[in-house]
């Protein structure tokens, strides 16, 4: 779903890259959204092709770091959606074979593209709000089938894998990756295992956050950052997937309030060019660092040992 709806359309639209050839189990599947009608069912036949200069990974989570690390040692670039692996470990063997190859690899965290995104990130640091005190983040939607595979543990699936390299990745990033110390953390189990609904509380920088993650609560979205000073919010109910579609920041300051808007754009698209022209060699891009999705690795691994269950 996220190859056919995110990243085709980015790379359709990109001057900077093509979809030659594409792998799926299923083959009318994989063929229609190869543009040139290649196709593979078997994966390895992909990332074996000689005319293939980088991977794009969509797998289930559990097989992300396994299929990347055989594509590097391929001599392929690696873009892997989020998450990058299952736990800090696994973050650690695919870094240490990315440098052993050479290759690009990074994870796919469309959303650091966002003008938005980036925006708040300038307002915050440029200390117009003052110093920050708390941060609040939450995606969250409702109505998992069982079948799918978020639901499955498994295969890596769960709220906190799914929705927190958004959510509770954010305000890491945002204090530009200072100690934290979880205090608090929550957990509602769904019935095939998985971790449904997720509340972590925690400090970061000086600063308290909270962030929430679920599979089964209306759909609720917001970044809201609050300061000595004033308050910058995204507005809407698009704070982690505003895609192709307009969107808007609101800044509380000893002024008042004033809202900027951003014109719709596609931030995958945005991702796909820079990670095509850091391939190319070129220094007129920004790259996700592997250290950054090892941060949120560990994070993540310091979330599930409060809650109580094994790393995955």
């Amino acid at each position: 779903m996220i190859a056919k709806k995110a990243l085709y359309p980015a790379i359709k639209n990109s001057s900077w890259g093509e979809i030659y050839a594409v792998a799926g189990k299923d083959s009318e599947r994989a063929k229609a959204l190869s543009p040139s009608g290649r196709f593979y069912t078997d994966y390895q036949e992909l990332i074996d092709d000689p005319n293939v200069e980088a991977i794009y990974i969509s797998l289930p989570n559990s097989l992300h770091i396994p299929w990347s690390i055989k594509a590097m040692r391929a001599g392929k670039d690696v873009l892997c959606e989020k998450p990058l692996a299952m736990n800090a470990s696994e973050v650690r063997e695919a870094t240490a074979v990315a440098k052993e190859t050479g290759r690009l690899f990074m994870e796919a965290s469309w959303n650091r593209w966002h003008p938005r995104t980036k925006r708040l990130a300038e307002i915050v640091r440029s200390g117009e709000i003052g110093t920050v005190e708390r941060i609040k983040t939450c995606f969250t939607y409702d109505g998992l089938p069982d079948e799918n595979i978020r639901a499955l543990p498994e295969l890596g699936g769960g709220g906190l894998y799914d929705l927190g390299p958004y959510s509770v990745a954010a305000p890491i990033w945002l204090m530009n990756f200072a100690p934290t110390e979880i205090t608090k953390a929550e957990v509602a189990w769904h019935h095939m295992g998985s971790d449904e609904t997720v509340r972590v509380e925690f400090t970061i920088g000086g600063a308290k956050a909270e962030s929430i993650t679920s599979m089964n609560v209306p759909s609720t979205l917001y970044f809201e950052v609050f300061g000595s000073d004033g308050a910058v919010v995204m507005g809407g109910n698009d704070a982690f997937n505003s895609h192709n579609s307009p969107s808007t920041l609101e800044i509380y300051g000893k002024t008042g309030k004033r809202v900027e808007k951003f014109d719709a754009c596609d931030p995958y698209q945005l991702m796909a060019d820079d990670f095509a022209k850091k391939v190319r060699g070129r220094s007129d891009c920004w790259i996700m660092s592997l250290d950054e999705s090892l941060v949120f690795a560990e994070f993540f691994d310091s979330v599930f040992s409060q809650l109580a269950k094994p790393n995955r």
